[in-house]
């Protein structure tokens, strides 16, 4: 039977600073589950076995085997996040036997005035950082950034970086959980003992140097396409349209994913419709489209549509 566009199961994961819902996921013991059409109930690595290319495609097939590359988030940070860094695919590889994680953020709500951490203020070096943490000064080198609804951030590995509360986002990013926590402002976990930190690790992976450029530079367009994120791992483009648009995936080579970041859209994808409708797409869903999928039809239900399509390149 022919595959189809899929819906998932949230996977809901309560934190100490705030709630963060994995989407699309084949992570650990965390995978995703299909909640529609007559794979329902089926999960993403199941699916992946039995469909292999024809869900993911040639070449990511070839590059992943049975492993889905991507892992889906949103997070909805009340509190701050820990101060963070993640290993790359080499270092991933050589002590944990998994993927490193490059990753992106999209904002889709922002208090006034919150800030991120991306990178340091300053060049720094391994001793530097080391001995502000012994200090008790390293948040003097931290390089704090006001962001805003619509603003997107390239996260790639070895990238010092966190988000302070009133901020929600949607995260795309390879397939790992490797997360080494250097900063944690002394704060206990939900079982009232102080978290872990992976200060070694962390110092290991860091990039040491001034981030300049914190946010991605792109031009917003009322209706059209624009790319966010370009890297070896995925591809993130954001949609925009108050009226229907057409995609057209015949020579890519690869599943899509799209993340709705506002409003509400139907999708029809090579005219498949379940019980006489297309799909609806709301704001904080996620939809899978096979790599056999051809043409896509978005039209808004309602207002505007911000929708981040995301694939392998």
């Amino acid at each position: 039977m022919k595959l189809y566009p899929l819906k998932f199961h949230i996977i809901d994961k309560p934190k100490i600073w705030g709630r963060e819902q994995w989407l699309v996921s084949a992570y650990g013991d965390d995978v995703s589950v299909a909640a529609n059409g007559y794979l329902a109930d089926n999960d993403l690595n199941e699916l992946v076995e039995v469909y292999m290319a024809d869900l993911v495609g040639d070449h990511v097939y070839e590059q992943y085997g049975n492993l889905f590359p991507l892992l889906i988030k949103t997070i909805d940070a009340q509190e701050k996040l820990s101060m963070q860094v993640h290993p790359n695919d080499e270092v991933a590889l050589d002590k944990h036997g998994a993927l490193g994680k490059d990753e992106m953020w999209y904002v889709t709500h922002c208090e006034p005035d919150a800030k991120m951490v991306l990178g340091f203020n300053q060049d720094t070096s391994r001793e530097m950082v080391k001995a502000h943490l012994e200090a008790g000064t390293f948040e003097s080198l931290i390089n704090e950034v006001i962001v805003k609804q619509g603003d997107a951030i390239a996260l790639p590995a070895g990238l010092l970086h966190t988000i302070y509360g009133g901020i929600q986002v949607i995260e795309i990013q390879e397939t790992s959980d490797l997360t080494y926590r250097l900063y944690d402002y002394n704060r206990s976990g939900l079982d009232g003992k102080q978290r872990q930190l992976h200060v070694n690790e962390a110092l290991d992976v860091l990039n040491y140097k001034h981030n300049k450029q914190p946010i991605v530079d792109y031009e917003h367009k009322e209706t059209g396409v624009v790319n966010l994120v370009q890297n070896s791992h995925f591809t993130a483009n954001l949609l925009t349209f108050c009226h229907p648009i057409g995609r057209n995936y015949f020579l890519l080579d690869s599943f899509v994913i799209y993340i709705c970041a506002q409003g509400s859209a139907w999708l029809l994808a090579d005219n498949y419709m379940e019980n006489g409708q297309p799909l609806l797409l709301n704001k904080g869903e996620a939809i899978l489209l096979p790599a056999t999928t051809e043409d896509v039809v978005l039209t808004p239900n309602g207002n505007d549509v911000q929708i981040i399509e995301t694939y392998i390149p």
